[in-house]
């Protein structure tokens, strides 16, 4: 690794980014110099030795029997119960919190497909990615719907909800021990997270993004995985693997069910 390189990792590992941010930025960085160096632009020709590796991320997901704990808990309070219908909604559609938290009801419209049968389908618009974005609405979502005559939970702020998320968990009994990384503290002065890996209940791992990653990981191997990156926006299959944490030993095991 050259010397700026190296700075630029120290940099960016005392400012508490995570291993594969940086390793990502340093990918993004290498890129926009191999298009000036195809552009004629003289480039270091040290570029080529900087070498990045991704690292193994936690894969903290609720199961689809926790999605049932979690439907059929009681919560006495109704701003828990808001977060908790956002929750399940969030892990049966597989959106990112800035889209889901969007919905409402004249978003839906109805088709019918194959079978003749009338479908719910919601239209939207991606913030990360401007992709125009048509997904089916489960059975599971037009129930939480329901209950409020066909509209969506009430709109929260995303630090509520991710608080409110944890608290809802922490009620349902979500309270075995697992390993994982947790926003511990905020660095004073700035909006930068220290991350403390550990041995936590699994309330306490649960964030906004636990929706999507559930999604991915409850469905795979049910629906074909073009149509599963199709809705959570990988752009290719192995980085999609990678988000639900499938070693090529897992895929080949599961293909040994083919032969």
């Amino acid at each position: 690794m050259t010397l700026i390189s190296k700075e630029f990792e120290d940099y960016c590992t005392e400012n508490h980014y995570a291993p594969n941010t940086i390793a990502r930025n340093i990918r993004f960085i290498k890129t926009v110099c191999r298009h000036a160096k195809f552009n004629g632009i003289e480039t270091s020709h040290q570029l080529d030795n900087i070498k990045t590796k991704y690292h193994k991320t936690d894969t903290i997901y609720l199961t689809n029997e926790e999605l049932e704990i979690l439907s059929n808990s009681n919560l006495e309070k109704e701003y828990l119960e808001n977060a908790k219908d956002w929750l399940l909604i969030s892990c049966y559609i597989g959106q990112r919190v800035s889209d889901f938290m969007r919905f409402k009801k004249d978003w839906i419209r109805y088709e019918k497909n194959k079978m003749g049968e009338l479908k719910p389908l919601i239209e939207f618009t991606q913030i990360k990615t401007s992709k125009k974005m048509t997904v089916p609405l489960s059975p599971k979502i037009v129930d939480i719907l329901n209950k409020r005559n066909g509209e969506f939970p009430r709109t929260i702020s995303d630090q509520k909800y991710n608080r409110y998320i944890k608290e809802v968990c922490r009620i349902a009994g979500l309270t075995q021990l697992i390993e994982g990384s947790k926003k511990a503290e905020t660095v004073p002065g700035n909006k930068i997270y220290r991350k403390g890996k550990g041995t936590y209940e699994k309330w306490e791992l649960v964030s906004s993004h636990i929706g999507r990653r559930s999604f991915a990981t409850n469905n795979y191997g049910n629906i074909p995985t073009s149509y599963l990156t199709y809705i959570t926006g990988h752009t290719t299959e192995a980085m999609f693997l990678n988000y639900i944490g499938k070693s090529n030993k897992d895929i080949a095991m599961e293909l040994t069910s083919y032969f």
